[in-house]
């Protein structure tokens, strides 16, 4: 099914397979969720699917979701029909915008510098770093086990 107006552009949006081939009336779940013909999918929480049964959209307090399965709080009908799409993963927060992440966004133990000249550069453990462009080093860079270093 289509979307209506624009598509989103990030996000791990999907399609929920059709599990209402399962439904029989005597049973509310689980069921199991899966995408693409089969794939297993950990939508997270039932706040991040729109589930329709019948055409009914479904109040997340209609159904629990448990890693990859979903369990109704009434038993499906055999003749109901079944539709789901997962909204996204609450951490794929897609790519930033070139020039939009400063130092400042960045973690208090990961530091960068640029334009720079050093004779050598030390890191403390378990820091990360970067050096983006241009830059000179005469020296040695030290990198600690556990820390990151990227010269960009």
């Amino acid at each position: 099914m289509a979307y209506v107006g624009k598509a989103p552009l990030t996000g791990a949006y999907q399609i929920l397979d059709d599990i209402s081939g399962s439904f029989t009336g005597s049973t509310d779940g689980p069921f199991n969720l899966t995408v693409g013909g089969g794939s297993a999918v950990l939508p997270g929480n039932e706040q991040s699917c729109i589930i329709s049964i019948s055409g009914v959209i479904q109040d997340p307090g209609a159904y629990t979701i448990s890693g990859s399965q979903i369990t109704f709080s009434s038993n499906p009908a055999s003749t109901d029909t079944f539709f789901g799409t997962v909204l996204g993963n609450t951490f794929d927060i897609g790519t930033p915008t070139d020039s939009t992440v400063t130092a400042g966004s960045l973690s208090s133990t990961f530091f960068v510098k640029n334009s720079q000249t050093w004779s050598s550069i030390s890191m403390a453990g378990s820091t990360n770093g970067a050096l983006v462009g241009p830059v000179t080093v005469s020296g040695t860079i030290t990198i600690p086990s556990g820390s990151t270093f990227v010269i960009l």
